[in-house]
């Protein structure tokens, strides 16, 4: 009975299985021997110890807040969160006392480092650059424990009341002088447009101005020159209509059967005619010597001549 004990014993110290997602190390006499994947698997109690399980699958570690400086000398504290999985279980296992641990204190460090090269505008606006930047450093320490970080998060970024006081004021001013900019900058372009617009009107008021008077000034000279027109159209006509009448009054005199003392005494009724008229115009013929064939000038002359 004791023997058929201790042969099921044997047994299962020989069996051994392992979970997917996780091996387990196989060691002889504290030597590494061999990593076994996951499945049934038989040892030789004694001669082949496992030492422990290695999980394969991605694991999330939350580290822990620590406090950095800016570059602009403001504490801040900040928290990570880290997902890594194992890459090589032999180095994960033996290469290092504490891989995890040696993974969280890099991480930190380079943390530092990175954050105290920025202000502290930069930190608060820019998580995913410190994400990349810190990923990009410690993806190959890390390789060496054996672990490979798939991502690397940066969580909440804290100051004191202190500088959130000062930032809150900072701000404030900062708003109240683009406010008041602002409002400069509104009245100034309101000025200038209101002037430009002035300035418009009053060119295009002038530019009216300027045309209505040379559209007066054009009306009023083409007026006077209708009028002159007008007026030397009715000299010509009235002078061509009196030279028509008395050529015809000389032609009918001459046709006449009036003698000298005749036509002596038409002239000088005709001539008294002239000058009780309004008119001031008296027709005389061009060439002076004609003069005398005018009846009641000829009239005149003789008379003038008896007299010396």
């Amino acid at each position: 009975m004791i023997i058929l004990v201790l042969i099921l014993v044997l047994i299962s110290k020989m069996v051994i299985i392992v979970q997917q997602g996780e091996v387990k190390i196989v060691e002889s006499f504290g030597k590494y021997v061999k990593t076994i994947d996951p499945g049934l698997h038989f040892l030789i109690p004694v001669l082949y110890k496992v030492r422990g399980k290695v999980s394969l699958k991605q694991t999330p570690l939350e580290i822990e807040s620590q406090s950095v400086i800016t570059r602009d000398n403001v504490i801040v504290e900040v928290d990570e969160a880290i997902k890594y999985h194992v890459t090589d279980v032999r180095a994960f296992v033996y290469d290092n006392e504490d891989s995890v641990t040696s993974m969280i204190q890099d991480c930190q460090s380079n943390l530092r480092g990175i954050i105290g090269k920025m202000d502290l505008n930069e930190v608060l606006n820019g998580t995913e650059e410190i994400n990349v930047s810190l990923f990009e450093s410690v993806k190959d320490i890390t390789a060496g424990y054996g672990l490979s970080i798939d991502r690397i998060n940066i969580g909440e970024i804290s100051v004191s009341d202190e500088i959130v006081n000062s930032m809150n004021k900072l701000i404030t001013a900062s708003r109240d002088k683009e406010s008041t900019i602002t409002i400069s900058e509104g009245r100034k372009q309101s000025i200038i447009l209101d002037s430009e617009a002035n300035a418009s009107q009053m060119q295009i008021d002038a530019e009216a101005r300027a045309k209505q008077t040379k559209i007066d000034a054009e009306a009023r000279a083409e007026r006077t020159k209708i009028d002159a027109d007008a007026e030397a159209e009715r000299i010509r006509i009235t002078t061509e209509a009196e030279r028509q009448r008395i050529l015809a009054l000389n032609q009918a005199i001459k046709e006449s059967d009036l003698n000298e003392q005749a036509l002596a005494y038409l002239g000088i009724e005709a001539f008294k005619q002239v000058v009780r008229s309004d008119t001031n115009t008296v027709i005389l013929p061009s060439n002076m010597t004609e003069l005398g064939n005018i009846p009641v000038v000829k009239e005149l002359w003789d008379a003038q001549d008896s007299k010396e």
